[in-house]
């Protein structure tokens, strides 16, 4: 099975500025724990275990805005105090078993409130914190025997409480024998000062030098002077000697006591590591949270397909939310923020030529594509928009920036050739190869040819590759070849000023000549470059600035054909608003007039049954008048009575 974790390049994290990034996640570390742990932080290259570690970060983000973050605290020294917790039979400091019982007291707390959170589930955090032991009776103790100012109480014990109360009285003892020598007459007036003070552990007083035998005792050292001795009389001896040897004992039981605590937590060996796997997980899981919170962070999506694609990417660490935890500010003139770009890389294609002019951004899109897929491949949020795709690398190499080097002597050209060879040699799919100004530093032509050469090497080999530069042959490589893109950075038509918008199916143009007179430089001197450009290159140039042209033209048109298709979209939106709202008014209208018949239908049915009724109870009183004449034989019904009976 293959390992998460496949050494890449060095040279790449230190070169795409990954340890800075790691840095700043670092920052947001609560405990020592986490911050070790993330200081080690490096890209996964196992796909699950990627989708994974961005899963868990999500995780951590919906439960910072759920619920504001973790209780979780713990003191700058906890290495040293779990390093002397190791140590058998060493007691710990009474202040160090009091920052250990609030730390420990710091994770249960941890572990209540992600059981008890809101905006759940979280079902990585409650995995996380599953089966966390508890610490009420050894931090219960703790806090008993040992006060707010990091001593051990007088009750910590039954032995130490008695051994303090007998030191207790001694000492008010011994101090009111010496006072008695401070009081008295004939002693007085030998001392250099009136106070009792204390020598190698005694109270002594403090006598002058001339009156050494003036008051019997022991002398246990003088001034720096010499003037004054520190005297203890003998008849404080005994008294010294037994407040001495009740400090031992105090001292002995004070260790015991402490040793006591401290082995409580230590014969927990089992509880407590799982304890500070909890707190270094909890720790890593929301630093993670935090950063991406601090850079406006999406998870990506992982690309199966082999697509790269950043939408409105952002190098992270142009943003002053890293920029100030990290210490440092942007250089003068600098955006204060870094300026979106998109780098998109889709099937079939495999390599990106990206072309502009000088300061226009090539080299910070190539550092951010990099530096993202690696973000992404540590479990770390990106700066971008959602729905952006990575591909899982195994290898990501970078080769940016000037690579001379006298000790190896080693001109810039020979750098980035050796580079490019450990690429080759170290290459492992898939991989993202990064190439800044490649085939620069030597003859312009074969340097153009060597590297289209190296980019077709790599993208046939199977690498993702993105190069930078400013030679027009590889722009129109870039822009006439089957599986490889070119996009170009934009300038401002009338001053030349950069854009930082990438465009893509642009080859773009360099602008050297116009930027070196934006900067000033003699307009002799440009002419002169201008009129010595061989007719082949200016040619080439105008062909280039003529394509550009004709794709600004097109993008005008597109933006005029978006707008008008924008405007039918709304007119048919309006149509089909106006059709629904009509079917609305007519089934509404079909269906009062049928609540209108029903309703008179309804009506007209019971009108004709109140009219039968009243029939039906005429007939009644009829039949009854006609049996009442029967039986009194009353003469038959008329002929009229009979027929008001059938009607």
């Amino acid at each position: 099975m293959t390992s998460a974790f496949t050494p890449m390049h060095a040279g790449a994290f230190t070169t795409l500025e990954f340890d800075r990034v790691v840095d700043a996640v670092t920052s947001f570390a609560l405990t020592p724990l986490g911050a070790e742990k993330l200081a080690h932080l490096r890209p996964l290259t196992d796909a699950r275990s990627v989708q994974t570690a961005l899963a868990h970060t999500t995780e951590g983000v919906r439960f910072l805005a759920a619920n504001g973050g973790f209780p979780l605290e713990a003191p700058d020294d906890l290495d040293a105090i779990l390093a002397s917790l190791a140590i058998e039979a060493q007691p710990l400091e009474p202040a160090q078993l009091l920052r250990l019982a609030h730390f420990l007291g710091s994770v249960e707390r941890v572990c209540q409130s992600v059981a008890t959170a809101s905006g759940g589930p979280f079902p990585a955090l409650s995995a996380i914190v599953n089966g966390c032991a508890t610490w009420g009776r050894e931090c219960g103790d703790v806090r008993k025997k040992v006060d707010a100012s990091g001593e051990v109480a007088d009750d910590a014990s039954p032995v130490l409480k008695t051994i303090r109360s007998r030191a207790q009285k001694q000492r008010s003892r011994l101090r009111g024998n010496l006072e008695s020598y401070l009081r008295g007459r004939d002693t007085a007036r030998y001392l250099q000062e009136q106070v009792v003070t204390e020598r190698n552990g005694r109270f002594v007083l403090i006598v002058r030098s001339e009156h050494r035998t003036a008051i019997p005792g022991i002398v246990h050292g003088s001034s720096a002077s010499g003037a004054s001795l520190f005297l203890e009389p003998l008849s404080t001896v005994d008294i010294n000697n037994e407040i001495v040897a009740l400090e031992e004992q105090e001292r002995d039981e004070v260790r015991r006591v402490l040793l006591a605590l401290s082995t409580a937590f230590r014969r927990r060996a089992v509880d407590l590591h799982r304890t500070l796997t909890v707190a270094t997980e909890i720790d890593v899981l929301q630093a993670r949270a935090g950063f991406a919170s601090a850079v406006d962070g999406v998870e990506p999506r992982i690309a199966t397909d082999h697509t790269l694609e950043l939408h409105d990417a952002r190098h992270p660490l142009l943003m002053t939310s890293v920029t100030s935890r990290l210490g440092t500010q942007p250089r003068d003139g600098a955006p204060v923020e870094p300026v979106p770009v998109d780098i998109v890389m889709s099937a079939p294609t495999r390599a990106l030529i990206i072309t502009g002019p000088n300061t226009g951004g090539k080299t910070v899109a190539l550092k951010t594509a990099g530096l993202l897929a690696l973000m992404a491949q540590a479990g770390l949020h990106i700066p971008a928009a959602p729905g952006s795709r990575i591909p899982v690398f195994r290898s990501v190499f970078a080769d940016i920036g000037d690579e001379q080097s006298i000790a190896a002597n080693l001109s810039t050209f020979s750098g980035h050739v050796t580079n490019i060879v450990e690429m080759d040699r170290r290459l492992s799919l898939p991989a993202l190869i990064l190439l800044d100004e490649v085939g620069a530093g030597t003859d312009p032509v074969e340097g153009a040819a060597l590297g289209r050469a190296i980019v077709e090497h790599f993208q046939q080999r199977g690498a993702h590759v993105i190069a930078t530069t400013h030679d027009d042959v590889l722009k129109a490589y870039g822009a006439t070849t089957e599986g490889v893109a070119c996009a170009a950075f934009g300038f401002d038509p009338q001053t030349f000023a950069p854009t930082y918008r990438l465009v893509y199916g642009s080859a773009g143009r360099s602008l050297a000549l116009e930027i070196a007179g934006r900067l000033g430089l003699d307009p002799q001197i440009i002419e002169t470059a201008t009129a010595l450009r061989s007719a082949r290159e200016a040619q080439l140039a105008d062909h280039l600035a003529q394509i550009d042209e004709d794709r600004r033209q097109l993008d005008e048109l597109r933006g005029r054909l978006d707008q008008r298709q924008a405007k039918l979209a709304e007119r048919d939106t309006r149509l089909r608003k106006r059709e629904t709202m009509l079917e609305h008014r007519e089934q509404a209208g079909r269906k009062g007039l049928e609540q209108s018949l029903d309703t008179r239908l309804r009506t007209a049915r019971e009108e004709i049954d109140e009219v039968v009724d009243s029939l039906r109870q005429r007939a009644a009183t009829l039949e009854r008048d006609a049996a009442g004449r029967a039986v009194n034989r009353e003469p038959a019904l008329s002929t009229g009575e009979s027929g008001a009976l059938r009607g």
